[in-house]
């Protein structure tokens, strides 16, 4: 009996996993590859827009997404709240502006700036928060074919602390 119990576990343990390897034309758009496992992540394509980098009247850099002639790339993780936790939350948001229609990018620390590239930080961790320019990385945007392309981001901020570092995304420009 406790042969066909531990069987019927293992089963369903392995049920469970299955999902992980599904491959990516199964899985829908906003579900992301690498993503930590204690959270949730959703890439988005958002066209004719712009990206602008503010800081506010305490010095503070905050996002400003507005309507341009442009294409934004927008990466957010948010980690999953604990329960019964007071200002738990706890997001990052990754942003890419790159010309519409654009074709293969490459490029690496300093010269990220060709492209607004900003991280957002965003809980309650005092002196820790706020958006800031990506100066440290290597951004590989590939043109496959027709209107889809492939995004390779790793980077670094150095200002305040962050779980993502990297990111691998197919997507659609139309």
């Amino acid at each position: 009996m406790k042969a066909l119990v531990l069987c019927i576990m293992m089963s369903l343990l392995l049920a469970c996993n299955a999902n992980k390897n599904i491959s990516k034309d199964s899985v829908p758009s906003d579900v992301v590859s690498l993503c930590p496992d204690d959270g949730i992540c959703k890439f988005e394509v958002l066209e004719n827009k712009k990206f602008g980098l503010k800081t506010d009247e305490f010095g503070n850099g905050y996002s400003e997404l507005v309507s341009g002639d442009k294409t934004v790339l927008k990466f957010t993780y948010d980690r999953t709240t604990m329960p019964n936790v007071k200002d738990g939350n706890y997001s990052e948001i990754i942003y890419i502006e790159i010309e519409n229609k654009t074709s293969s990018i490459k490029l690496q620390d300093k010269a990220i700036g060709a492209v607004k590239a900003g991280f957002s930080r965003i809980c309650y961790c005092k002196g820790q928060t706020g958006t800031f320019p990506i100066k440290v990385g290597s951004l590989n945007l590939m043109k496959l074919e027709d209107d889809s392309y492939q995004l390779i981001f790793d980077f670094t901020i150095t200002e305040v602390p962050q779980i993502i570092k990297s990111i691998n995304e197919a997507f659609i420009l139309k």
